[in-house]
């Protein structure tokens, strides 16, 4: 496709981008924003109070280089990444990730249908160096990062018993288009806030 995904209408809703209601949902739970997008020109339209639009730091090296930029760029030592096609993202699924503990240098990260959501998932500044050598490597995939660096799953039973209401959790994280959860752009980093709640247990699997 090459449509800026982040500019399109939000299903139920003509008036706002996707881009614009996932930067409204975030400021709810977040102390700072960042975009990440892929060069200037596909960051055209990016302007929203108190966001920081940023651009990867080599273009056209997918999404593994917009996690770095991102990471590069926050000033805490986690961030909260969301691939900007995730429209029907839900506010508990985000507190959620948000609230839990965490170790230091382990990726936190939802699986749906055994599937690691990589595009949705929270980050640790300390993966910084394995990234830069996974981009020596010429990987630019998200998924590479989960063979070198700790990893936290959440199983998809104890997502469901967070999303509101009825709704599934496969379609919550649903993409616009079938694979473009490889290659969603840009790329949002949310730096985090600490949230008291009371999470269902976490599961641990390596």
């Amino acid at each position: 496709m090459g449509e800026n995904k982040a500019l399109l209408p939000l299903p139920g809703n003509q008036s706002v981008t996707f881009v614009q209601h996932l930067v409204s949902l975030l400021a709810t739970c977040c102390a700072e924003t960042l975009i990440v997008a892929r060069d200037q020109e596909h960051a055209s339209g990016y302007a929203f109070p108190g966001v920081q639009v940023l651009f990867d730091k080599i273009p056209g090296f997918g999404p593994l280089m917009g996690l770095y930029s991102g990471l590069s760029a926050i000033h805490t030592q986690r961030a909260l990444v969301i691939a900007v096609d995730m429209p029907f993202v839900q506010p508990a699924l985000l507190s959620f990730l948000l609230s839990q503990s965490h170790t230091p240098s382990a990726l936190l990260v939802p699986l749906v249908h055994n599937v690691p959501q990589v595009m949705l998932a929270v980050y640790p500044r300390s993966v910084l160096p394995l990234i830069e050598e996974l981009i020596q490597q010429g990987r630019r995939d998200l998924r590479s990062l989960l063979e070198v660096a700790p990893v936290r799953y959440i199983e998809e039973a104890q997502l469901q018993q967070i999303a509101e209401g009825a709704v599934e959790v496969r379609l919550i994280l649903c993409l616009v288009t079938g694979n473009a959860i490889w290659q969603g752009r840009p790329l949002l980093c949310r730096t985090l806030q600490t949230l008291h709640l009371r999470p269902p247990p976490l599961s641990h699997r390596t």
